[in-house]
């Protein structure tokens, strides 16, 4: 009897493809890596037929249309995002998740950047799996751009999947493939042109990353990351969910990795929403958001006069 694909691609992330980063939730790293194993093993980005990034041949273009050609940096509208009292399970079941019975609503205009800031950081990261389809919510509503994500089910999760950047070391870089290669993993079959190739060249060197060069695995977590970024847009995305890196970086390290993104995000114009459990990274972004058991305690605009936005107003231009 054939072995199922669900057999086959676990089998793929066991043998070949752990975290290239070090410490990634060190503190609990054998229940969450068996946590996400077993729930977002169909979502890993991986050689496989449908994948993390939405590997379905023939699913369509990334939202927005076709790519921008290589060497523009003209603005892409980003999505908006419409969370209606969402309640979800933010990790094992032992681990809790969100207690409010009346959940999460946001709204979030097209192209705003937004930090979701809680304490401990997983319970905000459940949220980001939500908006990104890689889990349902126990009750309430996500919509992006009208879409209604959490009923989304089958090639129609796929394709969403495909056209939004996700920035997370659960899913790390594939130690077999170059640096070029990983970015542009996260095409969709057949897909990968010389176009795609180029547009991979821009961001890599957009994000401070066309240098690089060795195994994956060996580069420093700061250059991972960068790399993982350059992944993330390779497609164009209108939405982009991003965790917060400074879990696994030392502060300065964190810090430029976060200007990459938000000097990205202010180049194409994308939504972006960061999942962090501090603050100083959370005011990197337009909007804060702090959630406490499960619901909205603090929701702020940053007044944007702040010495960092003005370093990252005079380094964009």
């Amino acid at each position: 009897m054939a072995r199922s694909a669900l057999k086959e691609r676990e089998d793929y992330v066991l043998e070949g493809h752990h975290p290239t980063l070090p410490g990634v939730f060190a503190g609990e790293r054998f229940r969450t890596r068996i946590y996400y194993l077993v729930t977002g093993i169909g979502q890993y980005p991986g050689r496989c037929p449908v994948g993390h990034y939405g590997f379905v041949g023939g699913s369509g273009p990334p939202v927005g249309g076709q790519r921008p050609a290589p060497g523009t940096t003209g603005q892409l509208a980003g999505a908006s995002i419409e969370l209606v009292s969402v309640v979800w399970q933010s990790g094992p079941a032992d681990a809790g998740g969100s207690t409010d019975p009346a959940g999460v609503s946001l709204s979030v205009p097209p192209g705003q950047s937004i930090a979701l800031l809680s304490q401990p950081r997983e319970t905000v990261i459940g949220l980001l799996d939500v908006i990104a389809g890689l889990s349902r919510p126990l009750s309430g509503q996500v919509r992006v751009d009208g879409l209604a994500v959490d009923r989304l089910g089958g090639q129609e999760l796929d394709r969403y999947r495909a056209r939004r950047g996700l920035v997370s070391a659960r899913f790390p870089l594939l130690r077999s493939l170059s640096v070029t290669d990983n970015v542009l993993a996260a095409l969709l079959v057949g897909r990968v042109d010389e176009p795609a190739r180029e547009r991979a060249a821009l961001l890599l060197e957009l994000t401070g990353a066309a240098r690089l060069a060795g195994p994956v695995d060996r580069l420093p977590a700061e250059d991972q990351w960068r790399i993982m970024i350059a992944r993330a847009l390779v497609s164009s995305p209108r939405l982009v969910l991003a965790e917060d890196p400074t879990e696994n970086l030392d502060p300065r390290a964190a810090g430029r990795v976060l200007d990459v993104l938000m000097d990205v995000h202010a180049t194409f114009g994308f939504t972006l929403v960061l999942a962090v459990g501090r603050f100083v990274a959370a005011v990197r972004c337009q909007r804060q958001v702090s959630l406490v058991n499960g619901a909205v305690a603090e929701d702020e605009m940053a007044n944007g006069d702040d010495a960092w936005t003005r370093g990252r107003i005079d380094r964009i231009g």
